[in-house]
């Protein structure tokens, strides 16, 4: 004898009979059974919300790294003064973003405001020893 697997599965659920006619008629016009409707609705349902998660998830990434820029732009402008340093591990411009690796010469920035130590690359320290540019030289 031969063994049938089911591939779908029921489900039961209670509806207000307005969402029941609302769906029949849909279901009618679209010449489909209800069904078939109700799976692709669902399917339709969870796809928009994947979507929208998805979104959100990437609206608040950007958002959090727009703040970062600003928190960051406001600490150098907090800075008083630069230090050469050697790096005794990675770390990352504050001003252009690029990698520091541990060894590397950087300048880290004396502040009395409390917070995390930023560090400038040799580039952009020489960019403040530019005349006319020491504010914008540095964002």
């Amino acid at each position: 004898m031969r063994h049938r697997t089911r591939h779908e599965r029921w489900l039961h659920a209670r509806i207000p009979e307005a969402l029941e006619d609302a769906l029949k008629r849909e279901a009618r016009r679209r010449r489909w059974p209800v069904s078939t409707l109700v799976r692709d609705v669902l399917e339709g349902a969870l796809d928009m919300v994947e979507h929208i998660v998805e979104d959100s998830v990437e609206i608040a990434r950007r958002s959090s790294g727009a703040r970062r820029h600003v928190r960051r732009h406001l600490a150098l402008d907090a800075v008083y003064g630069w230090q050469e340093i050697i790096l005794n591990r990675p770390a990352d411009c504050a001003s252009c973003a690029v990698a520091l690796g541990s060894g590397d010469p950087a300048y880290r920035g004396l502040s009395d405001e409390p917070g995390l130590p930023l560090f400038l690359c040799s580039k952009c320290t020489h960019r403040l020893r530019q005349p006319g540019k020491k504010k914008e030289g540095v964002s």
